[in-house]
């Protein structure tokens, strides 16, 4: 088997945890993810008709450099001309696809991983591609997912719009999994993966058809794990073993009113996916309209803690600099391409 993986669902799920854990493996290839095609499906359209080569080769030319501006450094540089050449199609996923097929020529493996959790937006043209793909839709407590996306910088950070993202990123998840068949998509969860590490990897290695290896449970013993910790402390869990206590952080670290706020929008998909709800389900449907609706402050309270959040990683992460030069490159890349849209 060889068809490629992707882990999907909502960042901060445990997902770098089990990147690493996969990458751990001899056949499997994970580098951490520049997200391609969320910073560039937006802006596809500004490149004009694809089939142009002149087109097509600014956007590959633009995917290729914002890789190598990558806030985790690959070992590798994209060869642009070889995208160019071996892309089966005329559009992002083609050159995504194939920037990932050289980074796995790099590493010798037999088949990649993407941890890109914003894939679950493109499942259906990744089936279009690649029939032979593999997903996991991987799970965490949505609450805990709230509580530790208060402090990182790549999400949003106010409760609500935490529960917003987490419950559609769910459904979508939930949708996926009824659609397809059961080899071709499996549901884990992080809590299995920190109370019973060696059993659900070994569960999650014969759904992939890779036979497991007693080395996945030591990735924090890699030089990859040890590069995750270093470079931001919102990835500084990854080169510790696995925190078989890290659940329920919700019940210490958001008050009453965040819990009920995340139960009442999100108890269908907290119970649909077997998390006990800390309210009474029907008190929780019966709430008011407008606790359900977004609030003036929540915007303010958002840009304070996203402020507070910024200081913090720019005083202690090692990867502050190259993390800001990609966003003012991504920031130039928006601006120029909505000005020079191709005729053709």
């Amino acid at each position: 088997m060889s068809g490629p993986i992707f882990i999907i669902g909502t960042e901060r799920s445990g997902t770098n945890l089990l990147r690493l854990m996969l990458n751990a493996h001899s056949s499997i290839a994970v580098p951490h993810p520049p997200h391609i095609t969320k910073f560039f499906g937006p802006l596809e359209h500004l490149y004009g008709n694809l089939t142009v080569d002149t087109n097509f080769r600014r956007l590959i030319a633009d995917v290729c450099r914002m890789v190598e501006l990558h806030t985790y450094p690959w070992e590798i540089r994209p060869d642009r001309e070889q995208v160019f050449q071996k892309a089966v199609d005329r559009n992002l996923l083609a050159v995504y696809f194939q920037v990932y097929d050289q980074y796995l020529a790099y590493t010798k493996k037999r088949r990649w991983a993407c941890k890109s959790t914003f894939m679950i937006e493109h499942v259906a043209e990744i089936l279009r591609c690649h029939p032979d793909a593999r997903f996991i839709f991987m799970v965490r407590d949505g609450r805990d997912v709230a509580v530790s996306a208060k402090t990182s910088i790549f999400n949003h950070f106010h409760v609500y719009y935490s529960v917003r993202r987490w419950q559609r990123e769910q459904r979508l998840g939930l949708s996926w999994l009824a659609k397809l068949p059961p080899e071709q998509i499996m549901l884990l969860k992080y809590e299995e993966l920190i109370v019973e590490p060696a059993a659900t990897t070994r569960r999650l290695c014969g759904f992939l058809g890779e036979a497991f290896e007693e080395g996945m449970l030591e990735y924090h013993r890699s030089g990859e794990a040890k590069k995750s910790g270093s470079l931001s402390i919102s990835w500084e869990n990854t080169a510790k073993p696995v925190m078989s206590g890290n659940a329920q952080k919700f019940r210490r670290f958001l008050t009453d009113e965040e819990i009920l706020l995340f139960e009442a929008l999100a108890c269908d998909e907290l119970s649909e996916l077997g998390y006990p709800l800390t309210h009474p389900y029907d008190e929780l449907k019966a709430l008011p309209v407008d606790i359900l609706q977004e609030k003036a402050g929540y915007k303010v309270t958002e840009l304070r803690l996203k402020l507070k959040a910024e200081m913090h990683h720019l005083l202690k992460d090692t990867n502050s600099v190259a993390r800001l030069r990609k966003n003012i490159y991504m920031t130039s890349i928006r601006i120029l391409r909505r000005m020079t849209v191709p005729h053709v």
